[in-house]
C-alpha cells in the first residue's frame, strides 16, 4: 500500500453564541404544561457546571461560569469537518435548545439545522454534557431552559501530498472559566505561547511561526504506516485537542479517530511538543485551547 501524508487542514470558525433571553425561537418552544420552566437568563440561581461548583463567585459569576463551561465543551466536542465531508460551504447555523431539569440532567433536546447530519452532531454533543447541581428558585430546584445557537463557517482549503498546515483559527473564539483556570483562545490572545525559536516578530507573526514548528514536529513524527498496517483505506481523519497551560507545558491531550491506535499515535506525537513560553493575557499567563486537526489518506 502506498501511504500519502497529508495532514491537510480546513480552516473552520466555530462560535457559540451567548444565549439571549430576547431570541425567538417558534420552532423550539421549550415551554412544558406539566412543569414551569424558567430561561437561564433569568433564574434566580443557575444551574452549575461541575467545575464551577466549588468556587466561591457572585451569582452572576455563577451564570457566567456554566454559560462558558457549556460554551467551551460543546464548541471542542463538535466536528466542524462533517461540513466537508457533507460537502457544504460558508456559515453553517445551527440552533439548538435543551432543558436543564430538576435534578441536573439534560432533557428535552432540540436542534434545528441545516443538514439530517449536522444535526445529530449537535444532539450528540449536547446529550454529552454532565450532570450539573439544579438552578433554584426560592431555594427550591427548578427545570431551567438554555439556548446555543452555533454558527460556524467551512472553507476547504487545497493541499499538496506529503504536507502537513494548520491554522488556530479552528479553535472557537471563546473565554471560559474552568475550576481556577481562565482559557483564553489562540486567535484571540494579546500574547500568544512563544514556542521555542519563535520569539521574533509581532504578535502574529510569533503565532504563525509556532504552527509552521507544529506541524512540521507531527509531520516528521507521525507514523503513517500505521493505517496501512491496520488495514485502513482511504481518508482518515484524526481530531487531536490540547492545552498549553500557564508554565507552558502541553497538556489534556485528546484525540478522535478512526482507531484506537491511531488515537493513541496522535496523542503521543502531540505530547512530543516542547515546553513554551505560556501566552499572556491582561497581563497574567492563561492556560490556551489548541485545536489539530491531522488528515491523511492510505492508498493501494
Amino acid at each position: 500500500m502506498k501511504n500519502s501524508l497529508l495532514l491537510a487542514f480546513t480552516p473552520l470558525f466555530l462560535l457559540i453564541l451567548i444565549p439571549n433571553s430576547s431570541y425567538s425561537y417558534n420552532e423550539l418552544s421549550l415551554e412544558n404544561e406539566q412543569e414551569d420552566v424558567i430561561k437561564f437568563s433569568e433564574v434566580e440561581e443557575v444551574p452549575l457546571y461541575p467545575d464551577c461548583i466549588t468556587l466561591n463567585f457572585t451569582k452572576d459569576k455563577m451564570r457566567e461560569c456554566t454559560d462558558e463551561a457549556i460554551k467551551m465543551f460543546s464548541s471542542s466536542s463538535f466536528n466542524t469537518e462533517l461540513s466537508n465531508d457533507l460537502g457544504l460551504t460558508g456559515y453553517q447555523r445551527i440552533t439548538t435548545s435543551f432543558i436543564i431539569d430538576k435534578s441536573g440532567k439534560i432533557v428535552n433536546i432540540r436542534v434545528r439545522a441545516p443538514h439530517p447530519q449536522l444535526k445529530d452532531e449537535a444532539i450528540r454533543v449536547i446529550n454529552l454534557l454532565p450532570k450539573m447541581k439544579p438552578g433554584k428558585v426560592n431555594g427550591k430546584a427548578v427545570s431551567v431552559s438554555y439556548l446555543l445557537p452555533i454558527i460556524f463557517k467551512a472553507k476547504t482549503i487545497k493541499t499538496d501530498n506529503d504536507s502537513i498546515s494548520n491554522s488556530e483559527d479552528n479553535v472557537p473564539v471563546l473565554n471560559v472559566i474552568t475550576g481556577n483556570k481562565v482559557e483564553v483562545p489562540i486567535s484571540v490572545i494579546e500574547n500568544v505561547p512563544i514556542f521555542p525559536g519563535c520569539d521574533k516578530g509581532n504578535n502574529t507573526e510569533r503565532r504563525m511561526c509556532m504552527s509552521r514548528k507544529i506541524t512540521k514536529l507531527v509531520q516528521k513524527n507521525f507514523k503513517v504506516k500505521l493505517a496501512a498496517e491496520l488495514g485502513l483505506l482511504g481518508m482518515q481523519r484524526i481530531r487531536v485537542i490540547f492545552k498549553i497551560n500557564k508554565n507552558g507545558d502541553v497538556t489534556d491531550v485528546r484525540a478522535r479517530a478512526p482507531h484506537p491506535k491511531l488515537k493513541a499515535e496522535a496523542i503521543r506525537v502531540v505530547n512530543m511538543l516542547p515546553k513554551m513560553k505560556p501566552g499572556i493575557h491582561k497581563g497574567k499567563a492563561v492556560v490556551v485551547p489548541y485545536s489539530l486537526p491531522i488528515n491523511f489518506v492510505v492508498q493501494k
